[in-house]
This record gives structure tokens, sequence and C-alpha cells, in this order.
């Protein structure tokens, strides 16, 4: 096995702390990017798949390996640029690559995966760089979420039928359907009726136009929203799932039996080896997402659900092995809800996750640096004790720690508070 130096020089991949775990560069370059195995993996005797020294303390992802060709540096450059915080850097090699010739990172998306699934490119910020796909179709195809909108793109999407259906997995993914549905008209949208948002917000797009609001039933629908029998399920082309607790209107979408588009429900982890669901981003509650996926692998026992590929917004998407039979799709739905079932129960909170989401992106604010200062140089301890460990590996009492600094701080602020208060009244 040739050691990494003896490679030719593509450059040098690096994650910074920036990273916040929404792993949709992974997807793009799968052999150069991992997963940082979480706190409570480590405990169990797992091991690091990724580099030592090549992502920093909090990053969630780091490099398994450096960029050996050309082809590895337009996947690093691909990942770069799918990012939403732009927590990867990449050290130019010693290779004389020109920029010319590798020209956008997002040359050749669309891609496809498989069939007439493509890969859209490229993700949109105000979507959190949530993957993108679409179902090409006779008489219009299924955009899966809204990439970033491009008279480019929309050129493609026309020239490959148009769209007829844009499926919104959930509230966070729902930026620029106005502009998709406008562009395409006829074009059908779908949202849960439970994140359907009427009030114009700087993270949310109002939704309350869509044309399609599922409700939170767990059984199948048709794009149209009508409900299916579930022998009827078995036979149909294309399948609604509501799945509420990620959030409490999200859904999937089933094709052919073969293709699970999640958005931000389930994903695939390559160092567990199974299906997984985010218990650090459930916004609505953990125990009524396990119910969700646990009726997806009744589904699968009862013979009418199955499916080859895990294709998530964010997350890493997945083909899984074997045939994609209903037995084995209900094999491993049950692994993934007997793993969801030992995690701690309840839901992320906004508060905590939006102090920690700001220290991602504006690391060098002072609010970041107060962080990360409380921390030990850490800012993970501002999330909530139940996801500690599906935080990376870390030393579990660092976090302890900072929780103690705080305290300490706090009754501290309230003396000095208190002292003021007593001098100014005896004054």
């Amino acid at each position: 096995m040739r050691d990494e130096s003896e490679h030719e020089d593509y450059g040098r991949l690096f994650v910074t702390a920036r990273c916040c775990g929404a792993a949709i560069c992974r997807n793009f370059a799968p052999e150069l990017l991992g997963e940082v195995t979480a706190a409570g993996e480590v405990r169990s005797g797992r091991r690091l798949a990724v580099l030592p020294g090549t992502y920093e303390e909090g990053a969630f992802t780091g490099v398994l390996r450096q960029p050996r060709s050309k082809e590895d540096l337009i996947a690093a450059r691909t990942a770069m640029a799918a990012c939403p915080l732009g927590a990867i850097k990449l050290q130019p090699g010693a290779s004389r690559v020109r920029r010319d010739e590798l020209g956008s990172p997002w040359h050749g998306y669309p891609r496809p995966l498989e069939d007439n699934v493509w890969v859209l490119g490229p993700p949109s910020i105000d979507n959190i760089g949530a993957t993108t796909y679409f179902i090409e179709r006779e008489g219009g195809g299924v955009l899966i979420d809204p990439p970033r909108p491009g008279d480019g793109l929309f050129r493609w999407l026309a020239d490959h039928g148009g769209v007829r259906w844009l499926l919104l997995t959930h509230r966070d993914h729902a930026h620029h359907h106005a502009e998709f549905a406008g562009r395409f008209p006829g074009c059908q949208r779908l949202l849960g009726a439970a994140d359907i948002n009427l009030r114009e917000r700087s993270y949310l797009a109002t939704t309350g136009d869509v044309e399609i609001q599922l409700g939170d039933a767990l059984r199948p629908f048709t794009l149209d929203g009508e409900p299916l029998s579930d022998a009827e399920a078995g036979q149909a082309e294309l399948v609604v799932l509501p799945q509420p607790g990620h959030t409490p209107g999200s859904i999937c979408l089933l094709y052919r039996g073969r293709f699970l588009f999640t958005g931000d429900h389930l994903a695939y982890s390559r160092v567990l080896g199974h299906i997984v669901a985010f218990r650090l981003q459930c916004w609505e509650d953990w125990e009524r997402q396990t119910r969700s996926v646990r009726y997806l692998a009744a589904a699968a026992e009862a013979g009418w659900l199955r499916f080859t590929w895990i294709l998530p917004g964010h997350g890493e998407w997945q083909r899984l092995p074997g045939d994609g039979g209903a037995a084995e799709t209900a094999a491993a739905l049950r692994r993934t809800v007997a793993w969801m079932e030992r995690q701690p129960k309840g839901h992320m909170p906004t508060l905590p996750w939006f102090l920690f989401i700001m220290s991602r992106m504006r690391p060098k604010s002072a609010l970041g640096r107060l962080l990360r200062a409380i921390g030990g140089g850490s800012d993970l301890w501002v999330l909530p004790r139940d996801v500690w460990s599906s935080l990376p590996a870390h030393d579990p009492r660092r976090l302890r720690a900072a929780v103690r600094r705080l305290r300490v701080l706090g009754a501290v602020v309230l003396a000095i508070a208190a002292l003021l208060v007593w001098f100014v009244g005896g004054w």
C-alpha cells in the first residue's frame, strides 16, 4: 500500500470548525471526506476513519485521504462549493493543473445518479445547502426540494420535460419554491400542512400558497394528495409518505420502490453502517420521529415498501446492499429503529442551536469568541446534554467544565448586580 506522501500533490484538504454537520460535502467527494466519529461511538470502541490533523476540533467531517488525481481535485472543489458554511479549505498542490482545465465546481451537474434520477446543483445557501434531486418523467418531472435558481438550470429542466411537481420535504428546504412554480406553469407544489409558514422570516420561506398541503397521518398518498391503500401503494410509481418528527410536516417520496427521498428525516452513516436520523437536528420530537420510522419498517414488513437508494437533503446518500427487497428493507429499518430507541428523547431547542450556528458562521465574532472562551476552545458545550453523544469525538469532561464555568460566571454577574443595587440604594 502506497504512503500518502508518495502520490502526486493535488492539494491538501482541511475542515475547519465552521463545519456544522450538514454532511452534504461527503456526497460529492465520498472517497476524500468522511464522518468524524461521534463521542458515543468512540466510547463503544469504534475508531476514527478520518486522518488525524485534517480537521479542527468540533468539526463533524474530516479527510479520509488527500486528492491524488485531477478527478479527485474536481470532486474536492465541488465538495467545497457545496458546504453551506464554507468550512472546507483546499491548499493548492504542486501538480500543474490549470484553473481553466477545472472550470466551475458545478461543471457536470446536473448529474445522473441512476436511471432517470438526477442530482442537481448548485444547492441554495437559503436552504442550508440541501442536496436536491430531479426525477425525469414523460409529461413532467418531479423536483425534490429547490436548488439555487438560475437560467441555466431552468433551461436544463425545460429540456428534460419540465417540472410537473415540486415536493418540499419540509419547511427548512422551501426557499425559491415560488420561482420554480412561476417558471413552470401548472407545477403543483407539495408540503406537509404542519410545516406551512404564513409569515415571512429570514430562515423560512412563506408557503401559504402551496397547492397541496398534506396531513401528518402515517399512510401513503399520491402526489396529488389522494390517499392510497397499502396494496395501491405497492403498485404505485410515486408514493408520498408523511413522516413527522424532524419537523411536524416532514414528508418523504418513494419512487418505483427503489428510491426513497428523505429530506432531513433519514440519511446513511458509513461509520455506523446503517440508516440514521439526526438527533442533533431534531426540531420537533425524537419519539415521534421514531414512530414514523417504525411505520416505514412495518410497511416493509407488510411487503409493500422497499427501496435500494436513500437520498437525503442533508447527510450521506447510499445505495444499500442487496436487491432492495421488502425483507431487506424491513431489516434495515428495524436496525434504524433500534438505534433511534437508544438515543435520548426530546428535541433540539431553538436558542442553543441558534447560538451554535452563529458561532460556526462567525467564529471571530464576539459571540463566537465568548462561547469558545467559556468552552475552553470549543463551542459544543452550548448544545443540550441530550445531544452530546451525537457530537464529534472529544472529551465530555470539557463540556461539563464549560457548563460549570458558565454557572460560576453567572453567579459572579449576579453578585456584581446585587452589589450595584445595594450600593445605589445605599447611596
